[in-house]
């Protein structure tokens, strides 16, 4: 059978293009080398920070505000929470550059931030410890999202809605031919007209010339009691320490608080490489600079899990058509600040898909920027 969209990679954009475009009214064939969600990603680890004043750069803001009008849509056909409006604290020195950019991207587009200097940080929440010269900027209307809960309810969607779904099944090639795209798999070949590449860590063995380094890279829960969740306002947050470290973090769910760094990690290769958290020297104590520094608080480790990033060398995600595949679309790169962004990616790529345009500028994304250029 001939589809008008297929999905290469089902997690958590391509669950999202698998459902919009099928409501759209296209046949779409969504593929996945697992059954997501699933471990093998990015995806996987419960909940993912949302935030709106986005020290990433400013020209996110109207993307992330479109994916949160989409996830308040997506809440309706799903009895468990998919966000949480916990709120964001963004923890830094004064002379952050990151938060430097959250107070920018606030005040461009009227987000309500507030403030707080090291003393009013400390009054409000008095279980968060900082230096004098450090600032919080407090999002109100940020918060958690539910990931896998996210991306269960898309795939369910789509199947609800006729959608074909391939899954266990990894694609070993694409090629184009006769005005369309086909996709090679174990289970045969398949064809469309358009196509949408989001295969996440490992999308470089369908396309080498992209510039996405994997990076492995592990979060874990802490012992938290009571003052550290959401019963007692206690909110999500980003700190960045001293020495250029850069956390994330949620409140805690049954007295454990998630929190994971950033950068850092270890770049891989292979998938085997990416190692269950506890092989790795350093896994389990690699949050201790903010919990000593910023949540004294917290006790021990309890769990972790391990992930990948797929990094571009800017950080910056990867919105294009592939080189010399027009009908081709490539999402990946999104250097592990992408989950946010599932949903008006997703609907992005069903724009794509039915030929229309997006109406956001995807210029800082296009694989011909500077900095990826740079390191073709």
């Amino acid at each position: 059978m001939e589809y008008d969209f297929i999905v290469v990679g089902s997690g958590s954009v391509g669950a999202a293009a698998g459902y919009y475009a099928t409501r759209a009214g296209l046949r779409v064939l969504m593929i996945d080398a697992a059954h997501p969600p699933h471990k093998q990603g990015s995806h996987h680890g419960t909940t993912r920070l949302m935030r709106h004043a986005y020290g990433e750069g400013e020209y996110y803001v109207p993307l992330v505000l479109r994916a949160q009008q989409l996830w308040r849509e997506l809440q309706a056909h799903c009895s468990e929470p998919v966000f949480d409006k916990t709120g964001v604290l963004n923890l830094g020195p004064a002379d952050s550059s990151f938060l430097a950019t959250v107070a920018h991207s606030a005040s461009r587009w009227s987000l309500p931030l507030e403030r707080l200097d090291a003393a009013q940080l400390r009054q409000r929440w008095g279980q968060i410890s900082v230096p004098d010269n450090y600032i919080g900027l407090y999002e109100p209307d940020a918060g958690v999202l539910y990931s896998e809960k996210a991306v269960e309810t898309w795939i369910r969607l789509a199947r609800e809605a006729g959608c074909a779904q391939l899954f266990n099944c990894p694609v070993s090639a694409i090629n184009t031919g006769d005005g369309g795209v086909a996709v090679t798999t174990p289970e045969g070949e398949y064809r469309a007209r358009k196509l949408l590449l989001s295969a996440g860590t490992w999308v470089k063995t369908l396309y080498p010339r992209l510039p996405v380094t994997p990076v492995r890279k592990v979060f874990a829960w802490y012992q938290g009691d009571g003052r550290f969740a959401t019963t007692n306002h206690f909110p999500a947050f980003t700190a960045e320490l001293p020495d250029g470290s850069q956390f994330y973090g949620f409140p805690a769910e049954n007295d454990a608080l998630k929190t994971g760094k950033h950068n850092g990690g270890q770049v891989i290769s292979r998938p085997e490489q990416r190692v269950p958290f506890g092989q790795h020297p350093g896994d389990g104590a690699e949050a201790f600079p903010l919990l000593r520094q910023i949540l004294p608080g917290i006790g021990g480790c309890l769990f972790g899990e391990a992930c990948t990033y797929d990094n571009t060398p800017d950080g910056n995600f990867i919105v294009d058509t592939l080189p010399g595949i027009p009908e081709a679309m490539v999402i990946t790169g999104l250097s592990g600040h992408g989950f946010k962004f599932a949903s008006v990616l997703g609907e992005i790529a069903c724009q794509f898909a039915c030929g229309q345009p997006s109406g956001f500028d995807l210029a800082p994304f296009r694989l011909d920027r500077p900095a990826l250029r740079a390191a073709c």
